[in-house]
């Protein structure tokens, strides 16, 4: 009977890591597992995952206290004995994170595995150490990338690039017997699309959905032609193939663990679009072709205000800023040696066609940030200040209670001061934190007596969110006599506003807060009948862009929400509207606003507001026809519709008036 084998393991909670454990302990291998001290109380619902798969399965599963940034990794005597024992070493531990600091990537994946090297010498190891690496290796090398190159006078952009290599080269000179695994950027499984967290391709899935959202699915998007792929490959194959190679009779020493057959980076796009039952994108217009377009990217490239505009347009596409710099297209990786072992194993790396809806379905179920709110909320917003005008009912009080759940102190701000002294008592009852100022928007030396107040109370604002305002629907030809109606409406609507922001801007630049200015789908396609309203909506849009534009090197940030209807006090005079079911409900409004005061969103607007935007822009004549039919099917008053039939039809579909 052949006696049992052990190994060791380092970053078995991490992805690859939880699979790789789970094979071994099924195929009957005893595993240790190293954790640095603490961290099986943060990993316990891994670790229940794997001690589960223990319980059915021949192997066994315990853990060792260590780590790998001290010498000789502070192991006690039982975890020395596991790494003298151990037949085989498996070292998965690395930080990979793209916007981690360089020293601490050092730290880990170079220290790290000088350390691990250490240990196993004076343990007296003499198993087989598997180190997974990565392509990252080949850096920003152009062409067919082998197995049996390292240093091949390519150029390593990032430090994560730089210590993979580094590690590979303290293996390769180790003098252990080793097998080194270079997988390329791992998705979740492909059966299930389970992984743990967003990177990688992941980061572009919140584009995607927002163009599928916002775009007819039967829409044709013109892109520029790139040139190459982005290699993606299963966590589950990656397993798979590392168990098998790891026991297999092989002279070769470096497996590339890829997809040998990747689709092209539109080809990719359009499958993760398609799982979104977005729009197409294509056809690929070859720019780089265009006269000039080469040495003038090539000149642009080099100015800090191009370096800030890519950064921020990554930061709309969800982007980290530096992923352009870590990610390398042009580079084909040829994986003759992992073809070769595990040839006849019937283990093979599936086409990306046959699971990136697997993936996209994973991630919108249990990944999407925008699913995962009240966790985004508090680690954007607690200890923070957060100032909400009209806060005493609606939309404001709902936003009000929703900050002051993510741990916000929220200051409340309308007319009513008993309201709003019971709106903070409520939230304080609930453990919240809250205060109130009563104040008339409209007057201006109360806005400044407000601004004193909440500067000498509570030092200056993080969050300054316009919410509070006033709408009248009435026709202009009815307004002839009620300039005041225009005055009144701008008083609280855009003076206010603008007049509060220039009073607490020194607090807002001091913490590089944000200013969320609460508005109207109208902004974006106005309509009949709210002249008054719209006008000092657009006037505060307006002021929020200049704002952003003067101090968004500053870090201030303005959000600018489209909200529709909601069902609020505002909407109740308004009889034509009493029987709407398409209105959104406050709870959904007060989500817009915060979604974007905690992911920065410049601009917040439901699909058919950015359909809108769009028809306004592109067809403003025929808008403003379609605009001018609805008011004459629905005018106000009593006098008759002109189209009344059209207005039975429109009425019995969404319940009431549209405009």
């Amino acid at each position: 009977m052949s006696l049992p084998i052990h190994a060791f393991v380092t970053g078995g909670t991490g992805l690859i890591g939880r699979a790789l454990v789970q094979r071994l302990i099924e195929r009957g291998v005893n595993v240790t597992l190293l954790l640095r001290s603490g961290a099986e109380a943060r990993r316990k619902a891994e670790l229940d995952s794997l001690a589960s798969s223990a319980g059915g399965a021949h192997g066994s599963l315990r853990i060792v206290s260590g780590d790998l940034e001290e010498p000789g990794l502070g192991l006690s005597k039982d975890g020395v004995a596991a790494l003298s024992e151990a037949g085989h070493c498996f070292h998965l531990a690395a930080l990979y994170d793209i916007e981690a600091d360089p020293e601490a990537i050092e730290r880990a994946n170079v220290e790290g595995t000088r350390n691990l090297l250490s240990a196993l010498r004076k343990a007296g190891f003499s198993g087989r150490l598997h180190h997974v690496s990565s392509i990252a290796v080949a850096g920003d090398y152009a062409g067919r990338f082998t197995e049996s190159m390292l240093e091949e006078g390519q150029r390593l952009p990032h430090a994560y690039h730089r210590s993979k290599m580094a590690s590979e080269k303290l293996v390769r000179e180790s003098g252990f017997d080793h097998r080194i695994y270079r997988p390329s950027s791992v998705v979740g499984d492909s059966k299930t699309g389970a992984i743990d967290r967003i990177d990688g391709v992941y980061y572009s899935f919140g584009t995607i959905q927002k163009l599928a959202h916002a775009l007819p699915r039967w829409l044709r998007i013109p892109v520029p032609h790139i040139r190459g792929a982005f290699n993606l490959v299963p966590v589950d194959y990656v397993a798979d193939a590392m168990l098998h190679i790891a026991f297999s009779d092989t002279d070769a020493r470096v497996f590339h663990l890829v997809d040998p057959k990747p689709p092209s980076l539109l080809k990719m796009t359009n499958m993760f679009m398609a799982a979104a039952k977005g729009p197409r994108l294509g056809p690929a217009v070859d720019v780089l072709k265009m006269p000039g377009i080469k040495n003038a990217s090539a000149l642009a490239s080099m100015l800090p205000s191009v370096r800030e505009l890519r950064d921020a347009l990554l930061g709309d596409l969800g982007l980290p800023a530096d992923s352009l710099g870590a990610m390398n297209i042009k580079v084909r990786f040829d994986d003759s040696n992992t073809q070769a072992a595990l040839e006849g194993s019937g283990i093979s790396c599936p086409p990306l066609k046959t699971y990136a809806k697997t993936l996209f379905q994973y991630y919108e179920d249990h990944l999407d940030p925008m699913a995962q709110r009240p966790l985004r909320y508090r680690r954007a917003l607690s200890g923070k200040v957060v100032l909400v005008t009209g806060a005493s009912r609606g939309i404001g009080l709902v936003v009000a209670k929703m900050a002051a759940d993510a741990g916000a102190k929220v200051l409340l701000v309308a007319r009513d001061a008993a309201r709003l002294d019971a709106v903070a008592e409520e939230i304080r009852t609930a453990g919240g934190e809250a205060a109130a100022h009563a104040a008339d928007l409209s007057s201006l030396d109360a806005v400044d007596e407000l601004a004193r107040a909440v500067l000498a109370e509570h030092g200056g604002v993080d969050v300054l969110i316009h919410n509070a305002a006033h709408s009248i629907r009435r026709p202009i030809t009815a307004s002839v006599d009620r300039f005041h109606d225009y005055e009144r409406t701008m008083a609280l609507n855009y003076f206010g506003p603008v007049r509060l922001t220039l009073r607490l801007l020194p607090s807002l630049r001091e913490r590089a807060g944000t200013v969320s200015n609460v508005l109207t789908m109208g902004v974006l396609i106005p309509g009949p009948y709210f002249a008054a309203y719209l006008a000092t909506k657009a006037a505060l849009d307006a002021f929020g862009d200049s704002l952003m534009a003067e101090l968004q090197h500053e870090g201030v940030h303005v959000s600018s929400v489209y909200l529709p209807l909601v069902k609020t006090d505002m909407m109740a005079p308004v009889e034509e509207y009493s029987g709407r079911r398409d209105v959104m409900t406050p709870e959904r409004a007060a989500m817009m606003i915060l979604d974007g005061v905690v992911d920065r969103k410049r601009r917040v607007m439901t699909p058919i507001g950015a359909y809108f935007a769009f028809s306004n822009r592109v067809l403003p004549a025929t808008t403003s026809r379609i605009l001018n039919l609805l008011q004459r099917t629905f005018p106000v008053g009593d006098k008759p519709s002109e189209f009344p039939m059209e207005k039975a039809f429109i009425t019995n579909a969404i319940g009431g008036s549209p405009i």
